[in-house]
Order: structure tokens, then sequence, then C-alpha cells
């Protein structure tokens, strides 16, 4: 079984993550078996359950605590980028001895905790393998902020682009005579050079490091036109992330032009922390302050019915902004986009029953079967 993906995009500070796990606890309560994955490094995500640390592995939501029905589940993970690679290596190389000829060198862990990328390249996987794996009927991936998740986003791209390339493949080429293949193909006087310079030792492990590494090339390469199949397939889903805020709409419309131009499907947007007009209008304020003119003075009440009367003003004036601010957003993407407006809550949320709270203002489902 393949699962479903939502991908949730956008500006760092517009409660991305908070949205991406009320999504996971929004597609429980349809019956789903969810995982929720963050790649930001920031380690939000646990706040945002309430569950204390996340790793690697999934770790069930305790869903039981809560006073409502959900009929599904929701694992969350944070990704571990070393610890993906690592296993990765266990799981592709031909044998036991060859993965621990990688796991083992020290150029092989420089690379997998520094290489540049590398964090991006592991989300990729992390990702395909919660989807392929069989154990969820949607993933939804929180991704770090918009100009850091465009890196995932080329990550199977740039992957899949390296392991074309004609001079790692040379690199990786079997040795003849023993030693790196790019030593062999040069002249005697340039591999002496070398080995002076950087010592015969390291020339070795370098070659090692190399040799080992063409067992997993080709699985990598393959991986990586998989995920970038996945992002573009019509079980995958990104949405916005935003907030009326003018900088936080700048960057939704800009990943969304990205989106379009990769080839990718746009889900709708979801722009949270607005600000509705007040429920009642000024006159019924001035109503329940004349129902208590008994209770107190008239300078006291005028001065109550000012402020009041000024606050409700105030609020009205944002909330007309706000909504501004959304018909722009929603004028200036794709003819029908969807949107879901979640209003700005009275208190941070940071336990289950308030990422619950939120399910009335999001979808059920970003999946149209019309």
């Amino acid at each position: 079984m393949t699962a479903r993906v939502v991908i949730c995009c956008g500006s760092g500070g517009v409660g991305k993550t908070t949205v991406s796990a009320a999504l996971a606890l929004r597609f429980a309560r349809e019956g789903h078996k969810v995982a929720v994955l963050t790649i930001d490094p920031a380690r939000r995500l646990a706040d945002s359950l309430g569950i204390g640390a996340l790793t690697n592995t999934p770790r069930q939501v305790p869903l039981d605590t809560v006073d409502c029905e959900i009929r599904g589940s929701v694992d969350a993970i944070m990704l571990d980028a070393k610890t993906t690679f690592d296993d990765l290596v266990h799981k592709w190389s031909p044998d036991a001895s060859t993965a621990e000829r990688v796991l083992e060198n020290r150029y092989y862990q420089a690379a997998s905790a520094r290489l540049g990328g590398s964090h991006e390249y592991m989300a990729m996987e992390r990702l395909l393998q919660l989807t392929t794996d069989g154990d969820y009927d949607v993933v939804v991936l929180d991704t770090p902020p918009t100009r850091h998740a465009l890196d995932f986003l080329r990550a199977p791209d740039r992957m899949a682009g390296l392991m074309d390339q004609g001079v790692l493949r040379w690199l990786i080429m079997p040795t003849t005579r023993g030693g790196w293949r790019a030593l062999e193909f040069g002249s005697e006087a340039v591999a002496r050079v070398l080995k002076r310079l950087i010592g015969r030792t390291v020339i070795g492990e370098i070659a090692e490091f190399f040799d080992a590494f063409r067992a997993l090339s080709d699985r990598m390469r393959d991986r990586s036109v998989e995920v970038r199949a996945l992002l573009r397939s019509p079980q995958t889903r990104f949405l916005l992330v935003t907030s009326p805020a003018h900088t936080a709409r700048s960057e939704a419309l800009f990943f969304l032009d990205v989106l379009q131009e990769e080839q990718m499907p746009f889900g709708g947007f979801l722009i949270n922390r607005a600000i509705p007009a007040p429920v009642h209008p000024a006159s019924a304020l001035a109503n329940d302050l004349e129902a208590a003119r008994d209770h107190l003075p008239t300078e006291q009440r005028e001065k109550l019915q000012e402020a009041l009367t000024a606050a409700h003003r105030h609020r009205s004036e944002r909330a007309a902004v706000h909504q501004a601010a959304i018909g722009e957003l929603q004028a200036a993407g794709p003819e029908g986009a969807a949107c879901w407006v979640i209003p700005e809550q009275p208190d941070d949320l940071h336990d289950l029953a308030g990422l619950i709270s939120l399910a009335p203002y999001l979808p059920a489902t970003v999946w149209r079967t019309d």
C-alpha cells in the first residue's frame, strides 16, 4: 500500500508545525493511520503534540487521552539524518562486511553528518520509506521555512544528477591494482605528489570509502528518481501555510510559483491566525451596559462603554484588513484553489485537545475525487 502525502510548506512563524500536527489528528479522526514527520531541525513538533522528545523511530501519539472519538492513529517522527543514512548503508550493502567498511570509514562518518545537502537527501528517503512501507494511509510532512524547504524539493534532482555525473562514476569504479581509481588513471608523478601531500594512509581511506560507496550509488539514484515521481504524483498535495501578514503571503506566492514551475500538485492555502470580525455588533455592547446601569455609576459606565466601543472598532478594522489580505491571496492563486482559514487562537496550542479544536477549520481530505 502506498500512502497519500500532504506536505506543509510556508515561511517561518506562521504556525506550520502546529497546523501539520492538527492536520494529522484531523485525518486520524476520519479513521486513517497517519504519520506526521518533521524535517525541520527546530524540534517544534514534539512541543505541539505535547508528547516529549521525538526520534527517527515512529512514536505513537496517545489519542486515548483526549475526550473525543478518533478512529485512526497518529505516529510522530523527527528526522535524524545520520541514523537514516546509517540504516541505508545496512539495508543496501551487499553484505555485512561491506556495511561495516562504510560505517567505520571516517570519510563516510564526516560525509553522513556534515555533507552539504545530506539532511535534505535523508529527508526525502525517510518520506519515501514512510509512504511505501505499508504502515500508513497518510503521511503529513512538516517542512522548514520556505527557502530551506526548496532544498528538500530539489534534493531528488540533485541526488539523481550527482549519481549520473561521470566524475563520480569514475571515482567509484573498481580498482585494478589497488589504490584509488582516480590516481591510477593519472600519472605516477601526480600520484606521488598527492600521496606526499596528504599521505598514503589517507589515500587508502579515501579509496576504501569510494570503493564501498560504489555498492550504494545506484540505489541512491533509483530512490531519488522514486521521490521525484512521488512529489509530482496525484497522491501528493502541497499545502501552503501562511497568514494574513504581507511577508508571509509573499513567501506563499513565491513558493506557489515554484510548485507550478516544478509541476508539483498544489492542494490549497491554509491561512492561519486570521482575526475574525466581532460576533456581536457594537450596539449589543451598549445594550448590555444599559442593562447594568443600576449596578454601575454613570461615569464608570460611560468610560467602560467608550473603551468597549474603541476595542470593538479596532477589532473590526483589523478583521477587515485580514479579510482583504485573504481575498488578495486567493485572487493571486490559481482559479478555484481551495482555501481554509484558521482564526487566531487565544492561547498557543501545546496539547492534543487544543490541536483537535482546530478540526472545524481544516480539510478532512485534500484529494479531490471528482
